[in-house]
């Protein structure tokens, strides 16, 4: 009896991790996970500067917790690809932080809000939810990116604290790393929760981003690998180009899969009978396009002839 209740959870199990590929797949994700790494691509650099400008209007006489949440920072991004370059630039921003700040604010809110805009697009499609309007879908967007800017100087500065006390160097690892999941979850979480137009809950919203908090660490860890044995033909500004790109996918991919997580297994949002594109054109009439395609060939026909063109020359 036991065996067979055991068989059938394996089954049931089965189906569904079968059910949940084929939502993936049928729901464009990889496109979907381009996009989103694109825009946190052009987006996430001025969004960091501002955050480290407002922290170093904060922390203006303390070097050292300046230095702490600098590192911090740093580690955003994996050994191997913008790292030395954020140091230099984070070396220049404390130096002026209230020009840099009023500049990278304005870029923030822009190129901030169109990544939370198209993260609105991308889980609109996942949950199979109604568009906003462009004027709600972009100050949804600012008002969300207003209150990022706001949570995420508390939260590095707490995350930061571990670096500040703990001296030694395995401790301080194991915290560094403790303190980087707790940050990751935090802001997947909260994109899980406020960015889709319906009503989300916690308990509905936590196992995907668990998972992507997960595999952000297990990516900032054996990403420099994955670099250094597998891309060590890419050289210069080009190697790093399509080493920075390359990461941003697999963030972009995280996202993606933690919330396919989420509306298949909590919210029970089945897979599309067909791929996006196939069942978009099943749902147009077909005769409504030829009409308007007769109609618009026609008018076309009438406005070359009226011209003096004969369009069969």
């Amino acid at each position: 009896m036991g065996g067979h209740s055991t068989r059938e959870k394996l089954n049931n199990l089965k189906h569904d991790i079968v059910q949940l590929i084929w939502k993936i797949v049928y729901d464009w994700s990889v496109s979907l996970a381009t996009l989103i790494g694109y825009n946190l691509l052009i987006s996430l650099l001025p969004m960091i500067m501002c955050l480290f400008s407002i922290i170093s209007l904060i922390f203006a006489d303390d070097v050292k917790a300046q230095q702490n949440i600098r590192d911090r920072l740093i580690q955003t991004f994996p050994e191997g690809t913008l790292s030395d370059d954020m140091a230099a630039l984070f070396k220049s921003i404390s130096n002026q932080a209230g020009i840099v700040f009023a500049v990278s604010f304005a870029i923030a809110i822009f190129g901030g809000s169109r990544l939370l805009v198209c993260i609105d697009d991308v889980l609109t499609i996942i949950y199979r939810l109604r568009e906003r309007t462009v004027i709600q879908q972009n100050i949804h967007a600012i008002k969300l990116l207003l209150a990022f800017l706001i949570l995420m100087p508390i939260l590095i500065i707490s995350s930061s604290v571990s670096a500040v006390i703990i001296t030694a160097e395995t401790a301080y690892q194991a915290g560094s790393t403790l303190t980087s999941g707790i940050l990751g979850f935090t802001i997947f979480e909260l994109v899980y929760l406020y960015v889709p137009d319906r009503t989300m809950y916690w308990r509905k919203t936590w196992a995907g981003a668990l998972f992507a908090a997960v595999g952000l660490q297990i990516l900032l860890t054996a990403f420099p690998i994955y670099v250094h044995n597998f891309m060590t033909s890419y050289v210069g500004q080009l190697g790093l180009a399509v080493i920075t790109v390359l990461f941003f996918y697999f963030c972009g991919w995280l996202l993606v899969i933690g919330a396919q997580i989420n509306a298949y297994f909590f919210e029970h949002i089945q897979p599309l009978p067909d791929s996006l594109g196939t069942v978009l054109s099943r749902s147009v009439d077909p005769e409504k396009v030829v009409l308007i395609n007769d109609a618009s060939q026609q008018k076309d026909s009438m406005i070359t002839l009226k011209e003096g063109f004969n369009p069969h020359d």
